[in-house]
């Protein structure tokens, strides 16, 4: 009896799932219906999403919509019935909403890290720090400012756990809120000679415009997880969709493109697809 081995079993079931979307989105013209995704903004700053959305559309035929807005609002857009699938990066909330039956599967697909930026001239308020808790309570007592994204997204929630370990109180006027996505957070920060925390990819993909540079990373704490969140079952979302687009992400061809975007342009892979 012929076996599949289990490469192409997966590959196989990748491309059920595309078909069954062509059947339910079909090669539509711009007005048809578009599985929504909602997700966090540092995807769309870094410019993956340039990359991963054509090659799936034109894979399964059909549009993706896109709408950033950061993990928080993102996973609510989820719960409420107005995205189809989320891509986040606040594992924290993910799980809660997993175990509390408000959202679907979790997937895990890749990763990068978060890094502390702040102006070149700087960069010695923080040399020599073991961790990044002792580099943040340095920039809290250095007298310079730090720009908060301050928006309920991924980085932000990270941020505020880092803090709190850090034993730092957020109310001291060291700390002023963007309430904006990384791109516009990071321009502030440039603008105004401040700190901030970034994911890797969006901060080097901007950092040509940038007055900055990372003063500290690679700490195992700074590690920055993205995972695709499906819909629970009966939300009236497009599931299908949302798991095609989930397996899509994990797939070889996915996975390729996860693993050579930024090489070309910035001379390092931005992110690491997860292993399978």
């Amino acid at each position: 009896m012929h076996v599949l081995s289990r490469r192409s079993f997966a590959s196989r079931w990748v491309f059920f799932l595309l078909a069954l979307l062509c059947l339910s989105c079909g090669k539509q013209p711009a007005g048809g219906r578009a599985l929504r995704l909602a997700t966090t903004t540092s995807l769309k700053d870094a410019g993956l999403l340039d990359e991963l959305l054509p090659a799936f559309e034109a894979k399964s035929g059909c549009r993706v919509e896109v709408n950033a807005l950061g993990s928080g609002k993102a996973l609510r857009a989820l719960r409420e019935g107005t995205a189809d699938v989320a891509i986040t990066h606040a594992p924290a909330g993910e799980q809660a909403a997993v175990a509390a039956g408000e959202v679907g599967r979790r997937s895990p697909f890749m990763h990068n890290e978060f890094v502390l930026v702040g102006p070149a001239d700087q960069v010695g308020v923080v040399a020599g720090a073991g961790d990044v808790q002792e580099a943040l309570r340095r920039i809290a007592s250095s007298g310079r400012t730090f720009v908060s994204r301050g928006d309920d997204s991924g980085t932000n929630q990270r941020e505020r756990a880092l803090w709190k370990a850090a034993g730092i109180d957020t109310k001291g006027a060291f700390l002023v809120q963007a309430n904006a996505g990384m791109g516009e957070t990071l321009e502030r920060a440039s603008d105004e000679g401040a700190f901030t925390l970034s994911d890797r990819a969006t901060f080097v993909a901007k950092q040509k415009d940038l007055k900055l540079s990372i003063v500290f990373q690679g700490d195992a704490a700074l590690r920055n997880t993205y995972s695709a969140i499906e819909p629970k079952a009966g939300a009236g979302a497009n599931a299908e969709g949302a798991r095609a687009f989930t397996e899509f992400l994990r797939s070889a061809e996915g996975r390729a493109i996860i693993g050579a975007f930024g090489v070309k342009a910035s001379g390092e892979p931005l992110f690491t697809p997860e292993a399978q």
